[in-house]
């Protein structure tokens, strides 16, 4: 396919900007509605980071992010200075039915009928999250039996089947759900060409229900700019603007404050060693309200005895020294994909403590390098801190196998080849 005929990629949020984790914070590009109100998008989506990374390495492609957003009256666009397009689009909630019970979820109407006018334009719909989105199988229902462009579905972990659901206890009525939705799944997922995951075993999930083509595929990190601190100057010069003792073994957790990560779990492993004075812990993210105010009541014993900081959510270099004010990096989540935040721990030369899920415990086990948190075994934490805290912290994992596996530039071509593939096939 020659330039003058690049096929387009069109990539399908699943969900609205996040304006809930910061609703006084102006997004990376915004609008102003004419009744004063805005909307705007933030460029650190994975939609966006992903194109970057591909229109960097290729030519061959455009690149569109298609956004559902409550608060869109038209379609707004904006094409950044990498070539990339970024449109949000009027959405509304919808009731759908994947099981037998009712869910609510986003739909896009308009998103719908932009997709129906690009019928006989090569395009590459590439879908996000993962095979269970019902705003993704609406599309794929839509458009899959005339279709006449691939469907990639890029997931971003953790996929569970709908029967993997069904151990434990029940009402009769959740079984039925799961086996009805575990049953209509296998319809519109026909239509996609390939389903990438992060992991291993969220493959095997998405295999019970799929039987095209699968691949492990990972997000990137800029690692030439997510690197080890310089110097020993350098990481006591950081604690020191931060307000972080010199002396203290610093463990240092990040993200969202939702219920999935953990992080009150992780303070109230922390707030039962607050006798030891050998640490000091820094979480860096942000919520909502009621999510802010549990984790900044259970940091307060802590962060009374100058044991712990809540620190903003923060990007870029500042997000960069808290990491090198750091000597390990905890991740407590009960589900991820990659997660960045450790891959960005393991650029910077860190040893990761983290529960065993998401892809960069998977190569850690592969390659016997950092300490596990049993992902519910709450009362195990804290001894297990402590046990780092009195023999030493765990190894990293070696810096050139971070750069070959995460690198942007490597994960793009291995897109790029994929697109290639499909474009091959349909055009």
């Amino acid at each position: 396919m020659n330039n003058t005929n690049k096929a387009k990629i069109i990539n399908i949020m699943p969900h609205g900007p996040c304006y809930h984790y910061s609703p006084d914070e102006k997004p990376d590009y915004w609008w102003e509605k004419p009744d004063g109100s805005w909307l705007g998008f933030w460029t650190r989506e994975w939609p966006d980071l992903l194109g970057e990374a591909v229109l960097s390495v290729s030519d061959q492609y455009g690149w569109e992010v298609w956004q559902p957003d409550f608060r869109a009256d038209k379609i707004y666009t904006k094409q950044l200075d990498t070539g990339l397009i970024h449109r949000l689009f009027p959405a509304k909630e919808k009731i759908y039915r994947p099981g037998i019970r009712a869910q609510g979820g986003i739909y896009s109407e308009r998103i719908v009928s932009y997709l129906k006018k690009l019928r006989d334009t090569p395009i590459i719909l590439q879908l996000h999250d993962h095979f269970r989105v019902p705003f993704n199988n609406e599309i794929l229902k839509i458009f899959g039996p005339k279709k006449k462009f691939p469907v990639f579905l890029v997931g971003y972990g953790p996929s569970k089947a709908p029967t993997s659901e069904m151990s434990g206890l029940h009402r009769l009525e959740t079984y039925l759900c799961l086996i009805a939705e575990q049953w209509r799944l296998k319809k519109p997922l026909k239509y996609i060409d390939v389903i990438s995951e992060h992991t291993t075993s969220a493959l095997k999930e998405v295999q019970k229900v799929y039987g095209g083509r699968v691949e492990k595929l990972s997000m990137g990190c800029d690692l030439d700019v997510w690197v080890p601190v310089p110097s020993a100057g350098m990481k006591k010069t950081v604690r020191r603007e931060i307000n972080i003792p010199l002396e203290k073994n610093v463990f240092f957790a990040s993200g969202n404050y939702v219920s999935r990560k953990q992080l009150d779990k992780l303070l109230e492993a922390f707030r039962s060693i607050i006798n030891r004075n050998d640490f000091f812990l820094v979480i860096a993210g942000h919520g909502d309200k009621a999510n802010t105010d549990l984790i900044t009541s259970l940091a307060a014993p802590l962060v009374k005895q100058n044991k712990c900081i809540l620190h903003p959510y923060v990007t870029g270099e500042e997000l960069r020294n808290l990491y090198w004010a750091s000597d390990v990096y905890i991740s407590t989540a009960n589900d991820e994909g990659g997660p960045v935040s450790v891959v960005k721990a393991m650029a910077c030369g860190l040893p990761v403590v983290t529960t065993p899920v998401g892809g960069t415990s998977e190569l850690m086990k592969e390659n016997n390098v950092g300490a596990f948190l049993p992902v519910k075994g709450y009362n195990e934490w804290a001894a297990i801190i402590e046990g780092l805290l009195d023999n030493g912290l765990p190894r990293p994992l070696d810096i050139q196998l971070v750069r070959n596996t995460y690198q942007w530039e490597n994960i793009a071509r291995r897109f790029v080849s994929i697109y290639d593939d499909l474009c091959k096939m349909y055009f």
